[in-house]
């Protein structure tokens, strides 16, 4: 009698932890929020997008994760030489090999570099003269534009020269004060949105200058957030947490072979470069802030789990 008492009890809870495991499974399957703003396969499905400064790591990791999404890229770059010349950047090189990769590509998403510095106002107004010269006919609006331009000096304060204060503030701050005005038309034809970076974790000691600018942004994006609401343009500000600032805005490089020293070339016969600074949740995130409907003012660009993703059972799901 007790055997079978016992049998009884196992099997009962062989039950239990199958219906537990199930509802797990379900629980996992119900979309969160973030979810919601999501529409499809291919975010971009053609969407125009300015990057701002592709000369770092951030913005040119950005401009070929959004081209690669689906979105027309306009990569800013603050030198824009003539196609195979020898002083063209280690970004520029990357783009150009990416551009002949996807010549043989029947998707959507495309890289257009542009002449682009945001401290120089006659570029600004240029850029704007170049976009709307390869929208497509009848279309007089971008969806976004995202403001990667940044500079960061580490040091104690007394060490700094005041000029490197002024860089950082002309770039971080009123760079993006630049090019809020000059894009806001551009803007309000599309209903579209500007992304900006704000302050981060974890920064570490010497950088009070940057700190300060990156705290401007905010401020500054909050502010323009109430300005152009009623043109219909949106500002979200993305915070990375956990990355440095030097990786942020580090001049990409070329990976090489140590035998030959020659450029490492990706799967696709793509220029292999680094730092990548973003994760691919990270990216996820600024999908989200890219295309949902109504986006959040903040978004972290930080790679979180749900409670349920730490148990061991899901493993066995």
């Amino acid at each position: 009698m007790e055997f079978i008492v016992s049998i009884a009890i196992l099997q009962l809870g062989l039950l239990l932890f199958i219906a537990a495991a199930l509802l797990l499974y379900l629980i996992c399957r119900i979309p969160s929020d973030e979810d919601h703003g999501r529409s499809g396969s291919s975010p971009g499905s053609g969407k125009t997008v300015l990057v701002t400064s592709c000369d770092c790591a951030i913005g040119l990791q950005l401009a070929f994760h959004l081209a690669n999404s689906g979105f027309r890229v306009f990569a800013g770059l603050k030198t824009a030489s003539d196609a195979g010349c020898p002083e063209d950047s280690v970004p520029a090189k990357a783009i150009r090999a990416w551009q002949k990769y996807r010549e043989s590509e029947q998707e959507l998403g495309n890289i257009t570099v542009i002449h682009l510095d945001v401290t120089r106002e006659d570029l600004l107004y240029e850029s704007v003269d170049v976009i709307r010269a390869h929208l497509p006919a009848g279309q007089d609006g971008i969806w976004a534009v995202v403001c990667t331009n940044g500079i960061t000096f580490r040091g104690s304060l007394a060490q700094q020269e005041i000029s490197h204060w002024d860089t950082i503030l002309k770039t971080n701050i009123v760079g993006v004060l630049r090019t809020a005005r000059t894009f806001q038309n551009l803007l309000k034809n599309s209903g579209g949105r500007i992304l900006t970076i704000g302050t981060s974790d974890n920064m570490g000691g010497g950088l009070v200058a940057y700190a300060a600018s990156r705290y401007g942004v905010e401020g500054a994006s909050d502010a323009l957030r109430q300005e152009l609401s009623p043109f219909g343009i949106k500002v979200v500000t993305i915070n990375p947490v956990g990355i440095m600032p030097e990786l942020l805005f580090a001049q990409p490089k070329f990976i090489k072979n140590p035998e030959t020293d020659d450029v490492c070339i990706t799967i696709n016969g793509l220029l292999n470069y680094q730092p990548r600074v973003l994760t691919e949740r990270a990216l996820d995130i600024l999908d989200i802030a890219l295309i949902a409907k109504e986006p959040k003012s903040h978004y972290k660009l930080k790679c979180t789990y749900k409670w349920w993703h730490r148990l061991p059972l899901m493993s066995y799901i």
